[in-house]
């Protein structure tokens, strides 16, 4: 029987973040979860209880503008105070696996941070897994939105505006949708710093593929309307590492760990992790 805790710790800038840990007697690694856009540590409850279940130690947390953390919803002064949270909970897990393995698994937008937080060399970090990175959205963006966004940012920064993401988008099981409708702490908004400040960031997460040398697991859906799976596709053969491996799931959409059929996906990323102890 695994021991769950959960708690709050200090960003780089004293904001409060929140963590928790699910520890099982003596686990075979340490698992870093992060989460997406709009979304928080919660809602990954069933794949860490599948994880832990193999005999894992997994870790998540939510940070900054997300689910149980502070912080104004959706924001960021700075796309690096992201970068920030995910450091200092990495030395978290760090310290928690001792002489352990310690891993990231990391989905959408907090692939996206992944990617950017490896190119800090982390110590000790194993390896990534990552999930349906954002690295352009498949939606397009009205101009005149994009416009507006520009302009809105230079006064309201974290102005915020309605997120045109419906649950449908994420993932085509039923139940899922409406646990989504139901979640208080999911977050509906985007605001302008934040649009402006992930889009530079996917650019130059694009541009950092060829550095990345540390063994990379890619997962995606075929039908992911919100990250687009083509430019996954055209930044997996980018990256610099030698283990590296790529699967796309026909059907799926953007939420691969939530979806119809997400205990295979479960499953193949327990076992890419396993052959990387």
């Amino acid at each position: 029987m695994a021991r769950h805790d959960e708690g709050f710790f200090n960003a780089k800038d004293n904001l409060r973040l929140f963590w928790e840990s699910d520890l099982p007697d003596k686990p075979r690694a340490h698992l870093g979860i992060v989460h997406g856009y709009a979304d928080h540590s919660g809602r990954y409850r069933k794949f860490i209880d599948a994880l832990v279940a193999d005999n894992f130690a997994v870790h998540a947390f939510d940070y900054r503008g997300h689910g149980q953390a502070d912080g104004r919803r959706g924001y960021c002064e700075k796309f690096s105070d992201f970068i920030g949270d995910l450091d200092v909970f990495w030395n978290r897990v760090r310290a928690a696996a001792g002489p352990k393995k310690a891993l990231l698994v990391a989905h959408s937008h907090g692939a996206l941070m992944a990617i950017h937080h490896q190119a800090q060399n982390p110590p000790d970090l194993a390896g990534l897994v990552l999930s349906a990175p954002y690295l352009k959205l498949a939606l397009r963006a009205p101009p005149l939105k994009v416009l507006a966004a520009t302009m809105i940012e230079k006064v309201v920064p974290w102005l915020p505006i309605k997120n045109e993401i419906v649950p449908e988008l994420l993932t085509r099981d039923p139940e899922a949708q409406k646990a989504v409708e139901r979640d208080h702490l999911y977050n509906r908004t985007v605001t302008p710093r934040w649009f402006l400040e992930a889009s530079a960031a996917q650019l130059q997460a694009l541009e950092m593929a060829p550095k990345i040398r540390l063994p990379i697991y890619v997962v995606c859906g075929s039908d992911d309307g919100i990250a687009s799976t083509p430019t996954t596709r055209e930044f997996f053969p980018r990256i610099g590492s030698a283990d590296k491996q790529y699967q796309e799931y026909p059907g799926m959409r953007h939420e691969v760990l939530n979806e119809v059929g997400k205990e295979a996906v479960w499953k193949d990323i327990s076992s890419w992790i396993s052959k990387h102890l």
